[in-house]
C-alpha cells in the first residue's frame, strides 16, 4: 500500500502556529513603520501649509496701504488670533481688506472690500496650520515713545514686525517673522462715503 504524500494534521497545526507567532512578533514593527509614515506625511503637509501661509503673509504685508487718519482704523490691526491688513491689489490697484483668522487648528483667510468681488468675501482655509498659533506685534507703543511687543495691535501707525508662532513639529520651532515696510506716502482717491481708498497711485 502506497501512502499519499502530504501534510498530516499535526504538521499543518505546527505550521499555522509558527506563522501566527511570526505575525505576532512582526506586528509591532509593522505598526511602528506605519506610524512613522503617517508622522512623516503630516510633517511634510504641515511644512507645505506653513510655506503657503508664509508666502501669503509676506506678499500681503509687502502691499500694505497706509490709511488716512479719517478712516479711524490703521492699515494693520490684529490680536493674538487674528490679523487684518488693508492691501492694494496688484492687478486692479484697488484696496481690499485681508483677514487672517486662527480657528482651532485651521487658518481662515478672508479677502473683502472693493479690490475683491464687491459684497462677496473670498474665503479659503488652510487645514492644520493654526494649532496653538499666536500672532505677536513689535513696534512703537501708543505714545510712539518706546518699542514694545504686544499680542494686540490697534494703533493707526504700522508695527515694525509681525510674528506668527506655530506649534512645533518634532521639537522644531516654527515661526514666521515678517518685517513691515516703513510707512510710505499716502496716495489714493479717498471715498468718504465708504471710508476707504478706491485706488490711486
Amino acid at each position: 500500500m502506497i501512502r499519499d504524500k502530504g501534510f498530516t494534521l499535526l504538521e499543518a497545526l505546527v505550521a499555522v502556529g509558527l506563522l501566527a507567532l511570526l505575525a505576532m512578533l512582526l506586528a509591532p514593527a509593522i505598526r511602528a513603520v506605519s506610524l512613522a509614515e503617517v508622522r512623516v506625511r503630516e510633517h511634510v503637509s504641515a511644512r507645505e501649509t506653513t510655506s503657503r501661509l508664509e508666502t501669503l503673509l509676506r506678499d500681503s504685508v509687502a502691499r500694505v496701504q497706509p490709511m488716512p487718519g479719517a478712516v479711524g482704523a490703521g492699515s494693520v490691526t490684529g490680536s493674538a488670533d487674528a490679523l487684518s491688513l488693508w492691501v492694494r491689489m496688484p492687478m486692479s490697484g484697488k484696496l481690499a481688506r485681508l483677514h487672517v483668522i486662527l480657528e482651532g487648528e485651521d487658518v481662515v483667510v478672508m479677502m473683502a472690500g472693493r479690490g475683491s468681488n464687491p459684497g462677496i468675501p473670498q474665503v479659503s482655509r488652510l487645514d492644520g496650520a493654526g494649532r496653538n498659533a499666536r500672532f505677536y506685534y513689535y513696534g512703537e507703543n501708543e505714545t510712539r515713545k518706546a518699542l514694545t511687543w504686544s499680542s494686540q495691535w490697534e494703533y493707526n501707525h504700522l508695527p515694525q514686525l509681525i510674528v506668527l508662532d506655530l506649534a512645533p513639529i518634532n521639537g522644531t520651532i516654527r515661526r514666521i517673522e515678517i518685517a513691515v515696510p516703513a510707512q510710505a506716502r499716502f496716495d489714493c482717491d479717498f471715498d468718504s462715503g465708504f471710508g476707504i481708498c478706491l485706488g490711486g497711485g
